[in-house]
């Protein structure tokens, strides 16, 4: 089976008697690997269709549509949770200095480091534009602070052109009823973070 110019898979028939099968058997296994292989391809495409649905294009992490549905599934599943939005700071000016394609690069470096420091079950999204976002569920603010402490140290260190991001925490314990609210709380810790000097956590004390 050729999937996208790649052999994917194949099938391989064999007896302990030479020439024991004939062209009637060819025929037969020919129709078998012809169905077999659209089934697979099909299966394939619905995987990727579905794929792109949810991840974006640009960074990999996941789209902000994906992130909200997650979360709110969290709040009625989870005790607690933890929201981390960062937002790239001075973008505009990467993008007059140095280009519209060095800006998606910083982008794409931003997210690299997001998805390098994400366990099994977070989840890093493109939340719009120059902002990311985490959510961490089952995970305590000052443990979530930490966590954006290290993105925002990595990112000033690792990228290239010279990056730093601004980032707002919020979280949630058992009672809360809506993803929105998380959102708006983080949003308002990152505005303080950014009238601070920018390149640092900021968290949300409001309960």
């Amino acid at each position: 089976m050729i999937h996208n110019n790649k052999m994917s898979g194949l099938v391989l028939i064999v007896h302990v008697k030479p020439y024991f099968f004939i062209f009637n058997h060819y025929r037969v296994l020919q129709s078998l690997v012809h169905h077999s292989t659209l089934a697979f391809t099909n299966s394939i495409l619905r995987e990727e269709l579905e794929s792109l649905v949810v991840t974006d294009h640009l960074t990999k992490l996941y789209s902000r549509s994906y992130l909200d549905e997650q979360i709110q599934q969290s709040i009625e599943r989870d005790k607690l949770g933890s929201l981390l939005l960062l937002d790239i700071d001075n973008f505009k000016q990467v993008n007059d200095t140095y280009g519209h394609q060095t800006g998606d690069q910083v982008i794409i470096q931003v997210a690299s480091i997001i998805k390098n420091n994400l366990r099994d079950g977070n989840i890093g999204a493109r939340w719009g534009g120059e902002e990311l976002a985490v959510y961490l569920p089952n995970v305590p603010q000052h443990i979530a602070v930490s966590i954006a402490q290290r993105l925002v140290a990595e990112v000033h260190k690792e990228t290239v052109p010279h990056t730093t991001v601004s980032c707002g925490v919020s979280s949630w314990e058992r009672g809360e009823k809506s993803a929105h609210r998380l959102f708006i709380k983080a949003d308002k810790a990152l505005y303080q973070a950014k009238n601070n000097g920018k390149n640092q956590v900021v968290k949300s004390c409001e309960k």
